[in-house]
Order: C-alpha cells, then structure tokens, then sequence
C-alpha cells in the first residue's frame, strides 16, 4: 500500500473519531443551555459560541502544525516546533509584558504583532545559541527547551506581582478555545489563508531546499531569502494563535510528526496534511475534555493538556529521531583549564568575598531613600538570619550536588535543575499537597521518592545511549516541562492553594524558620562529610567504567551511594529554594574555570560560590523592587539561566 494511502486512511480514521467526539460534546453543551435558557438565547449561544469554538480548534491546530512542519523543513531539526524552539515562550511572554505594563500600546498595535516581536526574538536567541554547533538538533533543542524555562521564571516574576490579574493570566496561558463571537475566528482565518497561500507559492523552494544550503543554491533557489520569509510568517502564523488563544503545547510537534511518519514526497501534500492532522487532534482533544468537564465537573485547559500529553512524545522523539553523535564538546568535568590561578590566592579571594557577601546581606538594605548602613540589632538578627541562612544551605548543597552529578555523569552540564531532578521532586510535592493534603511536615518523604524516582527513571531512559550528554539534558528539561504543565492545570482551575504554590516553586526564603534550617544545615554537613571522604572516588568517576573498576573503584556500589547522597542533599535544598535556580550547574563551573579541578578543591570552592550566589540572589530579591520582594529561586535563576545561555553560545 502507498505511503500516502495509508495516509489518507490514518487521517479519515482520525476525522470519524473527532467528529462522533465533537458531536457528543456539542449534544452534551446543547442540552445544558437549552434546560437553563430561552430558545433566543440557546441560539445565539450556539452560533456566536459553541460553533465559533469548533472553528477556532480547527484553525489553531491546523496553524501550529504547518508552523511545526515548516520549521523541521528549513532547520533540518526533527523536533523542532513552536514550543522546542521558545517561539511561544517569547511571544506570551511579551504579550504578558505588554497586557501588564503598557496596556494603552494594545490599542494602536494589533497584539498578533506583539508576539510576532516576541516570538522572532525568542527564536534569534535560540539561532543565536546554535549557531557555532552548525544548528545542530540536539544543540538547538537544548538551547529552545532551556530558553523556555528561563522566560518562564521571568513570567513567573510578573505573575507575582500581579496577583489581581493572576486568574486570568494563569487561564489564558493554559490556553482556552472557547469563543464569545466570530471575531477572533474570522481574524485566524484571515492570517491563516495569506500565510498557506505564501507556503503554497514557495512549494517548489522548500521542496528543493530539503537538500543541503548549497544544492539548493546552486539550483537557483535564494536559501537565505526565503528562509527569513518562512521563519516571519510562521512566527506571525503562531503568534496570531497564541494571542488569540493562549499557550497550545505540543500538538504543532505531534502533528508535524506523525506526518513524517508516512514519508510523503511532495511538500503541499505534506502540508495539506499536516494541516488536517493538527485541526483534527486539536478538536478531538477540545472535545474529549468537554465531555470530561461534563461528566466529571473537572475542567482541565487544552493548551496546557496537550502539554502535559506531549511531553512524552518528546522524550521519545528524542532517542528515536534525535543522532546518537555525542554532541557536547566541553571538556569533562574534571579537565583542567589553561586559565588556572593559585588555589591558595584564589580561595582566600572567594572566602573573603563571601564574608563581604555575608556583611552586606546583614546590614546593607534598600529603603525610600536609598540603601541603608543598619546598625546591629537582635531583632534584626532574628528576623534576617532565618532567611539568609537558608539561602547559604541551599546553595551550598545544589552547587555540591552539581559538581558530584558532573562526576557521576561525566556531563559537564549536568545539575539537579537541567537533570530534571529537582522538578520531580517538586511534582510529588505537589500531589501530595493539592490531592492529598499532607502535611508540610511529611512532605520531604514525597519529595525524596519524587527526586528518586526521576533519577532512576532518566537513567533507565539513558543506559541504552551511554549517557550521552545532550540526550541526559534534554530528558531532564523534558521533565522540567512536564512541571511546567501541570502547574498549568492547577493554576488555571482557580484553586487558591496554587497562588502559594506558585511562591514555593519560584524559591521564596520569606517563611524560613531557623530550627528547620539548621535540621537541613546538619543534614547537608553529615552528607559533606561523606563526600570530602569519598574524594577519591570522585576523582576516579572521572575515568570510563572499566579503568576505574581496574584500579579497584566498585563502580556499581560507589555509583549507588553517591546517587543516595545527592538525592537527598536534593530533595532537602527543592524544599527550601525550589526546583530552578541553575545555581547546581553554575558553582561547579565556575570553580572548574578557576582552576579548582582537584576534587577537594573543586568541591570547597563550588560551596564558597554557590552559597554565595544564593545569598546575592536573596539581597536581590529583597531589595531591587523594594518594598516588594521577588523570590530568591527566581533571582537566582535568571542569574544562573543567564550564565547558562552565555555558555552555551561559547560552545
């Protein structure tokens, strides 16, 4: 049977069953209405609302899917998409910028352009970031997924100091399809037709342009030309959706992908279904959370559904399209730089800033007039100590867990936060807090098992590929949008226990106590103890499997309780800081490109940074936007997110 046969079948199969669920769904609405309101009202509900709806799921997925499409055709990338690649992360987030803090520009600039802005920024930097690996797909997926959570903590910021607007910012970024008139749809539509038209009339370019830049050029095709031409209306095409619509996560990709699956030759093939793919699975999904919503009074957003649902199909995408070429070419993460300095000079250099950090976090504080120099007081003290000492653990044990996962890895951007790890701990502890309702004192029981988990199921998802580096990050941050998902959901359903939730995971110090802080303090020293005992072991990990084994290391024990120690020293600083702050994988860093490569070195000086990141990020928070204060998880991240992307640009 023919490829595009098989299609055709595929995609008529999908039709009948998205239209039995739209009916149902449409019948279940229907009748609701027609018991509570006049039969004047019942249809103008059903012209100006539920039809407008349907229309409008058709629209989006189509929209997204071609977009999704294109891009995997002019980037040569399989798993690029408008979410990999941080296309709707920066046109939300600049629409949250602009709905916020200039309202009046709404008015005279249409919000479609808003998020074109956005999203063609968010896609420069992610360019930007592979530019010097060639665009290579791992590396340009890594650079999309990790730039999304850095705008995320970002929105985050905004969100919270907005809480008036929260509600309707939260519903909208899970993404709603429901309709109150035509306008929207018929806005979409419009967009939607000059921009297939546009791909139509390119056809015959994109289809040569599956060869490589210099065939295609040499065939008479203008590849830079066109290529600008693609990206802008694509960007414009998603931009339209998600100012309309909200965040749609994932079904660009899942359509995109299926379609490839049938290895159809001609492009406007392709993008005709690729286009029916998208429209259907978005409206079957629309439909089978209505008739949830119905049966179950449960309402669960599209947008951040189709997230939740995606992000498995990207973990499979990942080792099954993605090369099994290691692609990271950092030196290991215990090679010694050219740059190093006296360990000695440089350690009394960090050791002294550190205690300045210390003095000006006790005493250095922002007011109306300007910082202030505070005199010692005991309230004071009490009042600070808490909180700052809170910050000074958590670092200290994320930038340990860092350097020890680098180690156990050998991936010099392995960290607590990229792995994924700290967000699995976090999904536990929201479960049990929202569905289960433990309390706080149980719930780093939940959040050890969570952190467990997810390290043994990134390293089962792993094993088969040797732990390639790119392909360990990027199982992690695909974790790490899971989070993200589901935070969606309980955001947008109203439930007030998410406001604080929202607080806990962006690593807010305010409600720090000092008798749990110093638990966790003694916690984290006991497994320093541990780790400055096991340097050896350490350093040996450094070395591939059997050479280590040679020289005596029982690798699989050794690798076990190291794995035990971190987990814990985890699952500790996510209770206390939140599961992003990019401090695990910045000390290590840092003191490797110090010099301090030596284990024992790397270690003390990884601890001295990273305690004191997360206490300059706490003063921050504390005092940049006084008398408000933004959450030193939050501060840290846009810190550590920063450096981050610098370095993935020098790669």
């Amino acid at each position: 049977m023919k490829k595009s046969t098989l299609c055709l079948i595929c995609l008529l199969l999908l039709f009948i069953v998205t239209l039995i669920s739209c009916y149902l769904a449409f019948i279940n609405q229907y009748n609701v209405y027609q018991a509570q309101v006049s039969s004047t009202l019942l249809a103008n509900i059903v012209v100006d609302a539920l039809l407008p709806r349907i229309a409008m799921a058709i629209l989006v997925g189509g929209a997204l899917s071609v977009s999704s499409l294109l891009l995997q055709q002019i980037t040569h990338n399989p798993l690029a998409s408008d979410t990999t690649l941080s296309i709707n992360s920066g046109a939300y987030l600049l629409l949250l910028v602009a709905t916020l803090f200039v309202p009046s520009l709404l008015h005279w600039l249409d919000p479609s352009l808003i998020a074109l802005i956005g999203a063609l920024l968010a896609l420069c930097v992610v360019l930007a970031l592979s530019y010097r690996q060639q665009f290579l797909s791992t590396r340009m997926l890594l650079a999309g997924l990790v730039l999304n959570l850095y705008l995320g903590a970002i929105a985050a910021i905004i969100v919270i100091f907005n809480p008036e607007s929260s509600q309707a910012l939260f519903q909208w970024e899970a993404g709603s399809l429901v309709q109150d008139s035509w306008q929207d749809v018929i806005k979409l539509a419009i967009v939607s037709v000059v921009c297939l038209a546009l791909f139509m009339l390119l056809s015959r370019a994109l289809q040569i342009m599956q060869l490589s830049d210099d065939q295609a050029s040499s065939l008479g095709v203008n590849v830079k030309w066109i290529r600008a031409l693609i990206l802008v209306s694509l960007c414009y095409l998603c931009a339209t959706a998600i100012s309309l619509v909200g965040m749609i996560g994932f079904i660009g990709l899942a359509s995109a992908t299926i379609i490839n699956q049938f290895q159809l030759i001609s492009i406007k093939l392709r993008l005709c279904a690729t286009y029916l793919m998208g429209a259907l699975l978005l409206l079957l999904t629309d439909s089978v959370l209505i008739l949830l919503q119905h049966y179950s009074n449960f309402y669960l957003p599209v947008g951040a559904t189709s997230a939740f649902i995606g992000t498995p199909l990207l973990l499979y995408l990942i080792f099954k399209v993605l090369p099994n070429q290691l692609q990271v070419n950092e030196p290991s993460a215990g090679s010694p730089p050219n740059n190093a300095v006296n360990k000695i000079i440089g350690l009394w250099i960090i050791g002294g800033l550190f205690v300045l950090l210390l003095a000006v976090s006790f005493f250095v504080k922002n007011s109306a007039h300007g910082l202030l120099l505070l005199d010692f007081d005991s309230v004071r003290l009490q009042l600070k100590l808490p909180r700052i000492l809170t910050a000074i653990v958590s670092g200290a044990m994320l930038s340990l867990c860092g350097m020890v996962l680098q180690r156990l890895t050998r991936n010099p951007m392995a960290s607590p936060e990229l792995l994924g790890i700290s967000s699995g701990a976090a999904i536990f502890v929201i479960t049990a807090f929202l569905f289960f309702n433990i309390g706080y004192q149980y719930l780093w029981l939940f959040a050890l098992s969570g952190a467990i988990v997810t390290f043994v199921f990134i390293a089962l998802v792993n094993y088969r590929n040797q732990f390639q580096p790119d392909k360990v990050i990027l199982t992690g941050v695909a974790i790490s949008a899971l989070l993200t998902a589901l935070l969606r959901l309980f955001l947008a359903n109203g439930d007030p226990r998410a406001q604080y939730l929202l607080i806990w995971l962006s690593g807010s110090t305010y409600a720090s106590q000092l008798s749990t802080t110093l638990m966790y303090a003694l916690i984290g020293a006991v497994c320093l103890v541990i780790l400055w005992f096991a340097q050896r072991i350490l350093t040996l990990f450094l070395l591939p499997a059997p050479i280590a084994r040679s020289l005596g290391l029982p690798v699989s024990y050794a690798r076990i309780g190291l794995i035990m120690v971190v987990t814990l020293l985890i699952t500790l600083a996510t209770l206390q800081i939140g599961p992003l702050s990019f401090i695990g994988l910045l000390a290590p860093l840092i003191a490797r490109l110090l010099g301090f490569s030596e284990t024992r070195w790397q270690m003390a000086m990884s601890l001295l940074i990273g305690s004191g990141l997360m206490m300059v990020a706490d003063w921050i928070g504390r005092n940049i936007a006084y008398p408000y204060e933004i959450p030193a998880g939050l501060i840290a991240s846009l810190i550590g997110g920063t450096c981050f992307l610098a370095l993935m640009r020098k790669l």
